[in-house]
């Protein structure tokens, strides 16, 4: 054990930081008695995984299981939404008892609940079972499904096959392969009995001149090439329907929705300042009805449960990271004052090069008794009234 005298040592926290916003905005709550005031570290992390509707995708197994039809339509019961999500008053309630200071954020608020709206309004109508099933009755599972639209289209297309190869078949063997000069030709007879019977015949034929010339194989062949190239435009959208309204893709929609909705979730705890660990408020920068800038500092929290003793100290023998150290003081140096002790740990230290025996050092150090912190935050030792031991 080596006796070491405080040259400059002074208690600084472990944990600092100047809390801001990251965002913009007029500060609309902060408690007046702030300052000096204890605040406990809260967890936004595990806020924002709490919040609903879940915004992530499900898993790649799950959806395997769902393309490959493993999973029944039953199964997605799950997407039925019982609870449309956290609004601004969930928010405000998980928040109430950690915020520091917040901002004026109305606007967000608002939209976030127009955005739960619209998510359950979606969700109520697109993604329930009975929207799910109807879907899948009418446009089918999967594009090879063979009651699908897909399907469908594949049969009406077949159809205007057959058509196009009869008649094609029948032009061949008795039809006109052009038409230049259309004719009519009508024939008619009367009968009329009595005194005086006789027989009235008639015949008539019209050629229409200057009409326009006919092919009808190659108008029935055009015909059903049009109908084929329409099919296929209409194929081409019934497999994106088919596809989007799939049942792996009705997941992707309602994580994509719930994502949207996440964000201005995150959006509205932004305007929330909370600490980040434990530690009390050593000072206010902006107070409430000021306009603070992201970024811009709103207080300072200092951790005092753990501090660091920094400065210089005198000491002839060597000092090595790990090694523990004693420290008794009288604090502020009054003669009469109670004796304080604590005890840390050397984490950091270097020699000073113009002499010696003095050392820069960082002793860690518990800070918590049972009475409360045992030394005050930017506290200076006194080099007369301290004494240290160092031991390896």
């Amino acid at each position: 054990m080596a006796p070491a005298k405080a040259i400059s040592l002074r208690v600084r926290p472990t944990q600092s930081a100047d809390l801001c916003y990251p965002v913009s905005g007029i500060i609309e709550y902060q408690p007046e008695n702030l300052l000096g005031q204890a605040a406990n570290a809260f967890n936004l992390g595990a806020l924002q995984d709490k919040l609903e509707p879940l915004s992530a995708l499900p898993p790649p197994s799950d959806l395997s299981n769902i393309v490959s039809g493993g999973a029944s339509i039953s199964a997605l019961g799950t997407i039925a939404i019982k609870r449309v999500g956290d609004g601004p008053l969930e928010i405000e309630g998980a928040l109430e008892n950690a915020a520091l200071s917040r901002l004026r954020a109305k606007d967000i608020a608002t939209n976030l609940t127009q955005a739960l709206s619209w998510h359950g309004l979606k969700n109520s109508a697109d993604l329930t079972n009975e929207a799910i099933n109807k879907r899948i009755e009418l446009l089918g599972k999967s594009p090879s499904d063979p009651n699908s639209l897909l399907a469908l289209l594949d049969s009406l297309s077949g159809v205007f096959k057959t058509r196009y190869d009869k008649l094609a078949s029948l032009y061949q063997t008795n039809g006109p392969q052009a038409i230049t000069n259309p004719s009519a030709t009508s024939d008619s007879s009367t009968e009329t009995t009595g005194g005086q019977a006789f027989t009235t015949t008639s015949h008539t034929e019209t050629t229409y001149l200057g009409h326009e010339y006919q092919v009808p194989p190659v108008d029935n062949k055009a015909r059903y090439l049009r109908s084929e190239i329409a099919l296929r435009q209409e194929r081409l959208a019934a497999f994106r329907l088919v596809q989007m309204n799939s049942r792996d893709n009705v997941l992707f929609a309602k994580a994509m929705t719930a994502a949207e909705v996440r964000k201005i979730q995150l959006d509205y705890i932004d305007t929330f300042l909370v600490a980040p660990f434990d530690g009390v408020v050593t000072a206010v920068f902006r107070n409430v009805g000021e306009f603070v800038s992201a970024g811009q500092p709103v207080l300072r929290l200092e951790n005092d449960k753990t501090v660091y003793l920094v400065g210089q100290i005198k000491c002839r023998s060597l000092i090595r990271v790990g090694y523990s150290a004693h420290v008794t003081t009288t604090l502020f140096g009054e003669p009469a004052g109670a004796s304080v002790e604590i005890d840390g740990t050397v984490c950091a230290v270097r020699g000073h090069e113009p002499i010696d025996e003095q050392w820069n050092v960082m002793i860690r150090c518990n800070n918590e008794s049972p009475g409360g912190r045992i030394l005050p935050l930017n506290y200076n030792f006194d080099f007369d009234s301290t004494e240290i031991s160092i031991e390896a």
